[in-house]
């Protein structure tokens, strides 16, 4: 049976270190309620004498705009980064940096943007502040295969007091290592990411300090150039 697409089945990252190097990718979630997206194409259209009055268009361009309304919520990666003093209230480079969309069928488009028209519109005393965001496509985006990890399965169970027991299946593979990032979200890299900045290594048995409610991600490297293998996600659990 064919499947329905579903606006919040598409996931949206940013990153919200444009500019040093190795992107820090954040998921744009939450407060965010209303995602709109066009190509805002260009068009050509003409009658020609010999089509005997009738016309035709030709796609000559566009541009995609992704628009994002919702309420602002504090201490959110995406939202705190868009709503910036460095960001909202400067220009130029200031505003730009990289989108990756990953979409229900598994396609992945990272595209370099621009944020526009960034806004808190208030409302109403008793309601939360309304905010919108205009993404900018900048140029054509970058369709991005083969980028998907073999899954691990990430076991937390508690262990001493402050501390996490990780277990991981399948068994790694030889020439391979594990590292392991700790956050509010997943944090599953695409295929042959290099994880070094950010990324912890581990043996595969010791315990990790950790806090209740976390999400690891733990990812297999090629030991050699730390490029990602594999990877999968647990919330933690901790003694």
């Amino acid at each position: 049976m064919p499947e329905i697409s579903l606006n919040y089945k598409n996931t949206l990252e940013m990153d919200i270190t444009p500019g040093a190097g190795s992107p820090t990718w954040a998921r744009l979630c939450k407060g965010f309620a209303n995602l709109a997206e066009a190509l805002n194409e260009v068009l050509y259209q003409a009658s020609y004498i010999c089509d005997q009055g009738w016309g035709s268009t030709e796609v000559t361009g566009g541009q995609y705009i992704c628009t994002l309304t919702g309420v602002r919520y504090f201490a959110d990666q995406v939202q705190d980064f868009i709503f910036s003093d460095a960001v909202m209230h400067n220009f130029g480079e200031s505003r730009k940096t990289r989108l990756r969309i990953t979409r229900q069928d598994g396609t992945i488009i990272l595209w370099e943007v621009t944020l526009a028209n960034i806004t808190i519109s208030g409302g109403d005393a008793n309601q939360p502040a309304a905010i919108s965001v205009a993404i900018h496509g900048n140029g054509a985006p970058e369709i991005i295969t083969d980028t998907y990890l073999d899954p691990l399965t990430v076991v937390s169970l508690p262990g001493t007091a402050g501390n996490t027991n990780i277990y991981v299946n399948p068994l790694i593979e030889a020439a391979h290592s594990y590292k392991y990032q700790l956050g509010t979200q997943s944090a599953i890299p695409a295929k042959g990411a290099i994880l070094t900045t950010g990324w912890t290594a581990w043996n595969g048995t010791a315990t990790i300090a950790a806090t209740a409610g976390q999400i690891i991600t733990v990812a297999e490297v090629v030991t050699a150039t730390n490029a990602a293998a594999k990877a999968g996600t647990a919330a933690v659990s901790v003694g």
